[in-house]
């Protein structure tokens, strides 16, 4: 249930008790003055005044509608999201909030299927857990250095897969829509980087480890029916291009054509990651005599490390993930987050790392469950009140505002909201699917103040509320908070 007319003017009162009280002090002013026959302010000698620079008295009834702002704001948005409400399914919340704190809440507290919206809740924890300047290493490896003329002589070429999400190759980030990110792991620069170390010939055969993480190429908790629908590649601590084959033959069938067939995941991304670089080298007229192959076994201190590569920070990889809704990205982080906190790079350790995570912060946890980090599993749940939480949680909210798409521009909604008060004014994750749809953002009002909006709506297999009825709510939603004003500020109560 939605709070009560009665508590909404409750909290109303309580956070605008000041303007109130300086209000009834300018009317006993002005009554006081009248009864008594004061001359007015401004006829009084001006070395009478309090201070001759002094445009506007503090007890002044031209600053009386400023004051009166915030209250009859509030209660007017009030009234607005309380009917807008009204027309949607009652699996659906919404909470609307200033400064971090609630001014509208509408079933706020209800479990509800956030869709891919879960994204934002493995983001948020691994800036908390890994830090927003977390880098995955990719590093490389022989049992000697290469000799003066660039020879790897008795020695195969050793990589290590550091769990890295984004590191893709040049012809693979091209198959990217125009407004996607770009943001990744250049691997063709990797391949630029070992010939620069005078690697011209390899005796023996590029060789890549993925022993960081387990060997499960898909998501524990998804359904044999989801694994079948190819959602992503195949999963991996050595992962290149997100898992998929393809690059041999420059992902030509996914090229000039409007409807291209989906890309193949790697039946052994480990061997595929090994063949896919040993490709790259030979591009470049490096020499390698034996084919490719994965390793375990071998420790890297007992090898000499030639090189390495890092991934952009975990900041810049959460914006890549929420622009583009990466989920092999969503569910690399969630393996990496097993590993940082238990020593195992599963799955199952890192979804159940994020529940600990977030009941670290003191964050509301009631009505949280994580299945996975992307959200497919229709089985995740949230409450509106913790994804807005979430978002308003100081030490990752400037990261989340960052990495948000804005709406009308960016990624999965560059189309979005082109024609409504959301374009351009709304940085958000959103997420829409038959039966369920949500929004979790940051949305600029006219007079520049920031709203946190957080909301969710799920309903029956058949229901078409989704397909028909969203975007026009979305539409009357922005319509309303775009006007929005906190009212006048303390600090515009001081003399002018």
């Amino acid at each position: 249930m939605g709070r009560s007319y009665a508590a909404r003017v409750l909290s109303i009162i309580k956070r605008f008790t000041m303007p109130i009280l300086i209000l009834g002090a300018l009317i006993a002013a002005l009554v006081a003055s009248n009864k008594y026959g004061y001359e007015d302010v401004e006829t009084l000698p001006k070395s009478s005044q309090m201070n001759a620079e002094l445009e506007t008295q503090i007890f002044s009834i031209r600053r009386a509608p400023e004051l009166l702002t915030s209250p009859l704001e509030l209660e007017k948005l009030a009234a607005n999201l309380g009917s807008l409400m009204s027309s949607v399914p009652s699996n659906s919340c919404l909470v609307v909030a200033f400064d971090g704190e609630a001014v509208f809440s509408e079933r706020g507290n209800i479990p509800l299927y956030p869709g891919t919206n879960v994204k934002v809740i493995t983001g948020a924890s691994a800036l908390m857990q890994l830090g927003p300047e977390f880098t995955y290493q990719t590093i490389l490896a022989a049992e000697r250095e290469p000799n003066e003329d660039g020879s790897l002589l008795s020695t195969d070429l050793y990589v290590f897969g550091g769990g890295d999400p984004l590191l893709m190759t040049d012809s693979y980030i091209e198959l990217l829509p125009e407004n996607y990110s770009k943001i990744r792991t250049n691997a063709d620069e990797l391949a630029d980087l070992t010939v620069g170390m005078n690697i011209l010939f390899i005796q023996g055969a590029v060789r890549v480890d993925e022993s960081r993480y387990d060997e499960s190429r898909s998501v524990e908790s998804w359904s044999e029916e989801v694994q079948s629908q190819v959602m992503i590649g195949s999963m991996s601590a050595s992962l290149l291009d997100q898992g998929y084959d393809g690059l041999k033959s420059n992902y030509s069938s996914q090229r000039g054509t409007d409807d291209p067939p989906p890309l193949n995941p790697s039946r052994d991304p480990a061997i595929r990651f090994a063949a896919s670089f040993d490709d790259l080298l030979e591009a470049r007229n490096v020499i390698i005599l034996e084919a490719a192959r994965e390793f375990s076994g071998i420790d890297l201190e007992d090898l000499v490390q030639l090189l390495s590569i890092e991934s952009p920070p975990m900041s810049e990889i959460i914006k890549q993930m929420l622009v583009n809704d990466d989920t092999m990205t969503a569910e690399m982080i969630v393996k990496e987050l097993g590993y940082s906190r238990s020593g195992e790079g599963k799955s199952s350790s890192g979804t159940t790392g994020i529940t600990e995570i977030i009941r670290g912060t003191g964050l509301p946890e009631t009505g949280l469950l994580v299945i996975d980090g992307s959200g497919v599993n229709t089985g995740n749940q949230a409450t509106c009140k913790i994804m807005q939480e979430i978002a308003d949680y100081e030490p990752v909210k400037p990261f989340l505002q960052e990495a948000f798409p804005v709406a009308g521009e960016e990624g999965t909604i560059a189309e979005e909201f082109r024609n409504s008060d959301f374009a351009g004014n709304l940085k958000a994750k959103t997420s829409r699917s038959a039966t369920a749809a949500s929004l979790l953002g940051y949305f600029t009002t006219d007079k520049g103040e920031q709203l946190t909006i957080s909301f969710m709506v799920n309903h029956q297999e058949g229901g078409n509320w989704t397909e028909i009825e969203l975007d026009s709510f979305y539409e009357t939603l922005g319509s309303y908070l775009r006007s929005f004003s906190s009212g006048l500020p303390i600090e515009m109560l001081e003399p002018k």
